[in-house]
């Protein structure tokens, strides 16, 4: 269970990023009043973590925007689970804040300290909706549900295989992963390979030519130099137009580790989230503004991220996550 509040967390402090950042937001909406920012991602357990925030008008804020936007907001909160409200708490201090990471680091803590948390059991087919009111603001509010999850099994493993990058020769190792897609439902995933040694775990980056599902750069983006099509968060998301109904392996590339951990027994880590279409809709928005080359070079209009907060700012978005691995020894 807190290995989900840690990656919930992990997500959420990525999301934050995007509150100081004016391009992300649509312009119009900005140039206002402050409006309350609201990310919550609903998932099986019993504690869920909802973070509240601020945006700042871009035409009278004065200040560092960052740290003014980082401010604790003093909120309201109403969450309910198939219309039943939950026990709503705020972490109180950094020593509580210690229960929902594993960093130790005080900026981060701090970070999480004045932030929202939910007791309640939540299963997959569960309803999630969300209020938050705070003195000075406009109320906001929004909804999801937990989508059920979708199995994982491994494939082939295979390391230290040769490839290119279009440009030179690399050394890869490809995961291959094997789920079965919904045929009754229009479906959205993401997928994260991760590496895990007995030092700590972390999320790599994937090399996307080899994979369909993944590979979103054109041959116009080629032809023109364009750089490969950015994943926020190592999140690599895709849906099921193309494979409905089928069952279907992924081919997970990534540069090679073997070398680097030949002195260690590690694990690939396949994390395979089924996700709600406003949890996709979000990840895309966030995708494609920071991938838009054409936009950087004055030929594309960027589109501001979506939200589903009625009202204000951010996503309140459910998932659920199936994961598999396979222990490597080399030595």
């Amino acid at each position: 269970m807190k290995t989900m509040i840690y990656r919930a967390f992990s997500f959420m402090l990525l999301c934050l990023a995007l509150v100081s950042c004016k391009d992300d937001f649509d312009i119009q909406k900005l140039q206002d009043h402050s409006r309350l920012v609201v990310y919550c991602f609903p998932t099986e357990g019993d504690t869920t973590l909802v973070s509240v925030a601020k945006s700042l008008p871009v035409a009278s804020v004065k200040g560092n925007v960052d740290i003014l936007s980082r401010e604790k907001v003093d909120a309201h909160i109403i969450y309910k689970v198939n219309g039943v409200e939950q026990t709503v708490k705020r972490i109180a201090n950094e020593e509580e804040a210690q229960l929902f990471t594993r960093s130790t680091n005080s900026d981060v803590l701090s970070q999480l300290v004045g932030q929202y948390y939910v007791v309640g059991k939540q299963n997959a087919g569960d309803q999630i909706s969300l209020q938050v009111s705070a003195q000075d603001f406009s109320s906001v509010s929004a909804s999801t549900y937990i989508p059920e999850k979708v199995g994982v099994e491994l494939g082939d493993v295979k390391l230290e295989m040769k490839s290119s990058d279009g440009y030179n020769s690399i050394t890869i190792d490809r995961v291959e992963a094997i789920f079965h897609d919904n045929p009754s439902s229009e479906d959205y995933y993401s997928v994260k390979l991760r590496l895990l040694n007995r030092e700590k775990s972390r999320d790599l980056g994937l090399l996307t030519d080899n994979e369909p599902l993944l590979n979103k750069k054109s041959k116009l983006d080629d032809d023109f130099g364009m750089d490969d099509y950015e994943y926020f968060g190592n999140a690599y998301i895709f849906n099921d137009r193309t494979i409905n109904g089928k069952t279907y392996t992924l081919h997970l590339d990534t540069y090679s580790n073997s070398y680097y951990q030949s002195f260690y027994s590690f694990s690939y880590v396949v994390d395979l989230y089924k996700v709600t279409p406003e949890y996709y809709r979000f990840l895309k928005s966030i995708n494609d503004a920071q991938s838009n080359s054409w936009a950087d070079v004055g030929l594309m209009q960027v589109t501001p991220t979506y939200s589903n907060v009625k009202g204000g700012f951010g996503v309140v978005a459910g998932y659920n996550i199936s994961s598999v691995s396979k222990f490597l020894r080399l030595f």
